[in-house]
Formats: structure tokens, sequence, C-alpha cells
């Protein structure tokens, strides 16, 4: 993740078709700031601030489907793996996470294992 500046306000999410995939920009935290002249003098001027990530994404994928699942892509733009953009994703949702997942399928299991064998 990176804080970028624009003279105009940005768009939350981008994406340009490239070969072999998509080009993904997604922005958050965007704020409208007023920036001072600096000890050179200058004028004061208007500047939209943000946190961005940018992706290649090897596939097509809409600006749509990015915006669907904003915290997926997020986190794989910086750097995550798909199971930890999952569970980001789960996260925010409120969801259970793969783990969480994991850990009632097995309790579940062993309950009716428990059952089977006890009778």
């Amino acid at each position: 993740m990176s804080r970028e500046c624009y003279l105009s306000q940005p768009e939350v999410v981008e994406v340009f078709p490239v070969k072999g995939g998509t080009d993904i920009i997604m922005r958050k935290n965007i704020v409208k700031t007023i920036k001072e002249p600096d000890m050179e003098g200058g004028e004061r001027y208007t500047v939209w601030e943000c946190d961005e990530v940018q992706l290649r994404h090897k596939g097509d994928v809409t600006r749509n489907e990015v915006e669907q699942k904003f915290e997926y892509w997020w986190t794989l733009g910086e750097g995550g793996t798909e199971e930890d953009a999952t569970d980001q994703e789960a996260e925010a949702e409120g969801k259970p996470t793969i783990a969480e997942r994991l850990d009632a399928l097995e309790g579940a299991v062993m309950e009716l294992a428990e059952v089977l064998v006890n009778g």
C-alpha cells in the first residue's frame, strides 16, 4: 500500500484490461486536503490523498466484481494470499474464517463419530 496524492478526486476502483489479465487500482481513505505554500512561496491548492494498492490479476475481472469483494482484492493487492484475502473478507462481513470453519467441521465430525461408536 502507498499513500498517493491527486489533483482531482480519484475513483475508488479502476480496472484496465491488459494482455493476459487485468490491472486493478484500488483506493480507500480518500480525503480532500488543502496544501499550504512551502518555504519558497506559491499558492494554496487542493489535493485528494488516499491509500492505494495496485495489482495485476491473471484473468478477466470487472470493476463491479472488484467493488463487490473490495476487501478480498485489497488484501491481494497488499501481497496477501488467497486464504488471507478470503479470511479478511469473511471478517469484514462478520463471517467465520477458513480456520474457524475447519474447526467447526472437525468438531461436528468428532461428535458424529462419538455418537456412531457409542450408539
